[in-house]
């Protein structure tokens, strides 16, 4: 059995955070529970906080959580970029155990300066960032770039020293050359390959996260493409749910990727070692 790692969770319910909906409902003993169903043995905890977010889990209730189970929890940080002092803070939560920046949603564009002097940060303090993508500018929260990702490939080229771990569907959407930019979860076979295959082969700083139904929605959108790209990109690809399956049933993850029947060393990357790279344990 291969250490599993879940690289996207977060806790919606504790102190005075409360979510809406069902996120409301995972407190940090839910999470535990989630994972030992899962036969997941830790999980990255990602704090919520941006000026476009409705619901906040703020980083110092992350590391609280974490602390108080070092063996299952693991913390990164949020900062808001369009707040004074926003640098300080990050080097501060570093001091204080984070290991990662995410996830980072300022609804502002990707190469926006104020996010590029949060990557120069990240360089500085060696910490990888997960990037929740937006598909436009009517969504509740999320970097923004233009459908073909340039402002994405514009800061991996000036920030190489950056490790960018990317989630959401203005990502994952661009698995295929072809799509309806109003559309953030495309159907169908895939019949040219897109801009997401394209940068994770030229930029050995680019990572995907394959959380949510936007990662889950890449690969089971098209199962005789997704086995050769997992098998292609093991080493470039991360195991996440965003607790999906919690939502709805039908998304499992690990279900869906032990579908594939990867090798071995693929399914060790995908469920653990790709992150323990990124985050040097």
């Amino acid at each position: 059995m291969s250490l599993k790692i879940d690289c996207h969770t977060h806790v919606g319910n504790y102190k005075d955070a409360h979510w809406r909906g069902k996120w409301g409902e995972v407190t940090p003993e839910f999470l535990i529970e989630y994972l030992d169903k899962n036969g997941v043995d830790k999980a990255v905890v990602l704090p919520t906080y941006s000026l476009d977010m409705r619901d906040h889990t703020p980083t110092e209730y992350v590391i609280e959580v974490c602390r108080e189970h070092p063996e299952r929890f693991i913390p990164f940080c949020v900062v808001e970029v369009r707040e004074e002092g926003f640098e300080k803070k990050l080097a501060r939560y570093v001091e204080e155990g984070c290991v990662g920046v995410g996830e980072h949603t300022s609804k502002i564009p990707i190469n926006h300066r104020l996010n590029c002097k949060l990557y120069a940060a990240c360089g500085r303090l060696e910490l990888p960032i997960l990037i929740h993508m937006a598909t436009a500018e009517t969504n509740e929260y999320g970097a923004l770039d233009t459908p073909d990702l340039k402002g994405l490939e514009e800061v991996l080229k000036e920030y190489s020293n950056v490790d960018f771990i990317m989630h959401g569907p203005g990502w994952w959407r661009c698995m295929s050359k072809r799509f309806d930019p109003k559309v953030g979860y495309p159907k169908g076979k895939i019949e040219e390959p897109g801009r997401t295959v394209q940068l994770l082969e030229e930029y050995e700083n680019l990572y995907g996260d394959l959380s949510a139904g936007s990662g889950y929605n890449a690969l089971a959108r098209d199962l005789d493409f997704a086995k050769p790209f997992l098998e292609r990109f093991n080493r470039k690809l991360l195991y996440g749910t965003d607790l999906i399956d919690f939502f709805d049933p039908r998304y499992v993850h690990i279900r869906l990727l032990e579908g594939f029947k990867l090798d071995r060393e693929a399914y060790e990357n995908i469920y653990h070692r790709n992150l323990e790279r990124l985050i040097r344990q």
